[in-house]
């Protein structure tokens, strides 16, 4: 299993009990095997016999597991499902709402029926297992809960995108209730186009309507560092990595591509040609040493920190739509981007010594990671952007206007600088 190349610890969930819904097939079984992996005991809350085959599958990787048949549109079988683990095994330390159903449709030919079906199973059934597992979350000052949210505004699936819309609002809603001192974390995970059975069929449907082959419509480019859709077992180790740092990731919006990127696995041979595809930046910035590289990296981590410390000048209210708009349109919480800037900055400072030396391995590594780091540059870039067109309709005092907007522009600057620089890593 690929999150066994995680570097994690084998034991770092042991003594824990993680409930997922809907864990029988796709992103949930992947998950399940992977939190077994890490020694968790996993309780499979599916309502199809295919949970059974999960939990005799992570038995047979010599991994502790338990099917219990869940209909989560149902909340007496819920609560059921709340008793018998808790008996079992007297404490829940991980709930993840994967359970979900997916319709196809226009608007207006979606009966409401089906509207109300979605909505019980996808929403509703959250709400439920929330409220059934919190509570002794709360007394243990212990526990991590999760959403799953997609896209929004996809047509010819409104039930489905609407929902998944409500459980990122739920996650978010649930962390800013919960704060910062209860012991409990809540997040929302948001996993990309990813090749389950569920996605191929929700694929086959959609792409018709949209005019596209189903290869055509799978082989977009939405996920970072892949060129088509991204493997379950992908999706789940990166996943696993955002449960482990719950604390992390607390009121925010996880993806599986920053903790896969961080570790080096991504897909290798599609980053690497991405990266050395030659365009008119390369040209334009020939010759840029590995010192003026660092130096990038290490202006980018300055204007970072000072936006850090702007957000953190906000009273909470404010602070808290700050951060959340940041990550929103910068791809990442301003937390994870100090992380990958300090990390870059390592791995420059590793590069510019290696490149004395004429080795390689710094490089090839550096390169594996390029098209997920200059996709996400690409939109801090367009944050910054979008923010300067901002405050010229809200700075009403013209000093005060032009200093917001020559900041906003030197950031921005040191963002396409960095990306320019990283362009021409040595192959």
């Amino acid at each position: 299993m690929l999150v066994e190349k995680m570097g994690l610890p084998r034991d770092a969930l042991a003594g824990k009990v993680a409930v997922i819904t809907g864990a029988g097939r796709g992103i949930g079984k992947e998950l399940a095997r992977a939190l077994a992996w890490l020694g968790a005991w996993v309780v499979i809350a599916e309502i199809a016999e295919t949970g059974a085959e999960t939990e005799a599958l992570i038995r047979a990787e010599g991994g502790r597991a338990l099917f219990v048949h869940t209909d989560v549109a149902d909340e007496e079988s819920i609560q059921a499902l709340a008793q018998e683990v808790l008996e079992a095994f007297g404490r829940v330390d991980i709930l993840v709402n994967n359970a979900i159903i997916y319709r196809t449709g226009a608007i207006l030919e979606t009966p409401i029926e089906v509207w109300d079906q979605v909505y019980a199973v996808n929403l509703r059934g959250a709400v439920v297992a929330i409220r059934a597992f919190l509570p002794c979350m709360l007394e243990r000052h212990e526990g991590v809960i999760v959403t799953i949210t997609s896209q929004e505004g996809m047509p010819y699936a409104a039930s489905y995108f609407a929902s998944k819309a409500a459980l990122r609002s739920l996650a978010l809603s649930l962390a800013a209730e919960l704060g910062e001192g209860s012991g409990v974390y809540a997040f929302a995970f948001a996993p990309g186009m990813v090749d389950t059975p569920g996605g191929e069929e929700a694929f086959r449907a959609m792409a018709p309507r949209l005019g596209m082959s189903y290869q055509a419509f799978t082989g977009m480019g939405t996920n970072p560092g892949y060129e088509g859709l991204m493997p379950a077992e992908d999706c789940a180790a990166g996943f696993a990595y955002a449960i482990l740092h719950a604390r992390q990731y607390h009121g925010q919006v996880a993806d599986p591509f920053q903790p896969l990127a961080k570790a080096g696995l991504l897909p290798g041979e599609a980053a690497v040609q991405a990266s050395s595809r030659p365009s008119a930046t390369v040209s334009a910035h020939a010759g840029i040493s590995p010192s003026s590289k660092l130096h990038c990296a290490v202006e980018l981590r300055s204007v970072l920190e000072e936006v850090n410390r702007e957000f953190d000048e906000l009273d909470m209210f404010r602070r808290t739509y700050a951060r959340r708009d940041f990550q929103r349109k910068s791809g990442m919480s301003i937390d994870h981007w100090l992380e990958a800037a300090g990390e870059l900055v390592s791995e420059l400072e590793i590069l510019a010594r290696a490149a004395e030396k004429r080795k390689s391995e710094p490089a090839r590594r550096l390169r594996a990671r390029l098209p997920w780091l200059q996709g996400n540059l690409e939109k801090l870039a367009g944050y910054f952007r979008k923010t300067k067109k901002d405050a010229e309709g809200f700075i009403r005092e013209p000093q005060a206007l032009s200093a917001a907007l020559e900041a906003l522009a030197r950031r921005e600057r040191a963002v396409r600088a960095l990306m320019a620089a990283l362009e021409e890593v040595p192959r």
